[in-house]
């Protein structure tokens, strides 16, 4: 019968099982000597022993202790049972598990575009998790500036030309010149015989005859009379009578020439004409103004003419001392003219004449050619100012084009 449990009278079978059961029991030898010997390596074993080893000690130390006070008897037995505490088995600790943490996108903020992370592998144990990859550096792209346009100052616009010269003035004191109209005229010895009224002047505008209000007695028999303008002497800064009536002076040899006698105003040569009143005009026949005065300088010379620009009704008066070379005495239809140069735009810019103040006598700049005017500009840089304009222009040495030279 094979199988199952040995009845009896089955013939044994120990002679055929015997070595079996000779390696199971050496097999169970050797797997109690092992066990024995983990017992014994294990530290709760380790530490029974121990405690054992202790007790007995301490049990021997009692006896010798018995001797001694019950008082430090116990303090021994208390330091022995402390010392006794670390044979006693411990809780093991839990193991430390490191977790890492990955941002969200949301956290790191926009950020350029990178590589893109490898697949996403199964976790490990916590026991071995890896930290993450260090995160690569952003690469800073550094953009070159774009260069800036150089920006030109705006050229700076050319002064703008000085304004054409129009007149031309030279001032004078008034210790210089005298005025004709109304002034006294006395004798060598200074007695004062009469005053100056008017002046005759021929067709080049030289002075011919001198208009004298002889004084009578209380103003009784007052006359005028004309006398001959080389017959007087003038004297502007004098402190008496600026006009001195002179006997021809006598020469060796020679008769003495005779006083010249007065003549009567009626009996005036027809080539002279009256100057004082008298209206001038320009050359296309617009008035300019009335002849109210002539200045004179030490040497019986005419300096300027004091003109009225201001019409007859007007308020105000203006004069101006126009220049005496620049008057021009005409004759048309059998009648005597006087002109000058004067146009309305020089006249504007003529200075105001007044008693009180430096006389100021202006004369009108005839404009250049233009083909020459380049030639005028560069004589007047390298000559040099002679006199400043009403206008604040420079006058040059040299006279207007059509004028008369200063006699």
């Amino acid at each position: 019968m094979t199988g199952g449990f040995p009845r009896r009278g089955d013939a044994p079978s120990n002679g055929r099982h015997a070595p079996r059961r000779a390696c199971r029991a050496d097999s169970a030898f050797h797997a109690a000597a092992l066990a024995f010997a983990r017992l014994l390596m294990s530290p709760l074993m380790s530490r029974i022993m121990l405690l054992i080893l202790l007790l007995t000690r301490l049990a021997a130390c009692l006896k010798n202790v018995r001797a001694l006070r019950p008082t430090a008897g116990l303090s021994i037995c208390a330091a022995l049972a402390l010392s006794a505490c670390g044979l006693l088995p411990q809780q093991t600790p839990a193991p430390i598990v490191e977790h890492s943490y990955i941002p969200t996108p949301a956290e790191t903020g926009p950020t350029e575009p990178e590589e893109p992370l490898p697949a996403v592998q199964a976790p490990e144990p916590a026991s071995s998790v890896k930290p993450p990859p260090a995160p690569k550096p952003k690469r800073r792209i550094v953009k070159p500036k774009p260069p800036e346009p150089v920006v030109t100052p705006p050229p700076e616009p050319p002064e703008p030309p000085p304004p054409p010269q129009i007149i031309s003035t030279r001032v004078m004191q008034h210790d210089q010149l005298h005025g004709l109209l109304d002034a006294e005229v006395q004798r060598p010895d200074g007695k004062v015989v009469g005053r100056a009224v008017d002046l005759y002047v021929d067709g080049a505008a030289k002075p011919k005859l001198l208009m004298v209000n002889l004084a009578g007695f209380l103003g009784v028999g007052d006359r005028k009379v004309n006398f001959p303008w080389s017959a007087f002497r003038f004297t502007p800064n004098s402190k008496t009578a600026p006009i001195t009536f002179m006997q021809p002076p006598a020469v060796k040899g020679k008769p003495a020439d005779p006083v010249p006698k007065p003549q009567p105003v009626a009996e005036a040569p027809p080539t002279v004409v009256q100057l004082l009143d008298s209206t001038v005009t320009q050359k296309n026949g617009a008035r300019i103004g009335r002849v109210v005065d002539v200045l004179v300088d030490s040497q019986a010379q005419p300096e300027a003419l004091v003109l009225d620009l201001s019409s007859s009704l007007a308020g105000d008066k203006r004069h101006v001392a126009a220049n005496w070379s620049d008057l021009h005495v005409l004759s048309r239809n059998k009648q005597w003219q006087l002109q000058m140069d004067f146009n309305d735009a020089q006249l504007k810019a003529a200075p105001t004449y007044a008693p009180e103040q430096p006389i100021k006598i202006v004369s009108p700049v005839v404009p250049a050619p233009a083909s020459t005017a380049s030639a005028a500009s560069a004589a007047t840089a390298s000559s040099g100012p002679a006199g400043t304009t009403a206008s604040g222009a420079v006058a040059a040495q040299t006279p207007a084009s059509g004028a008369r030279p200063a006699r």
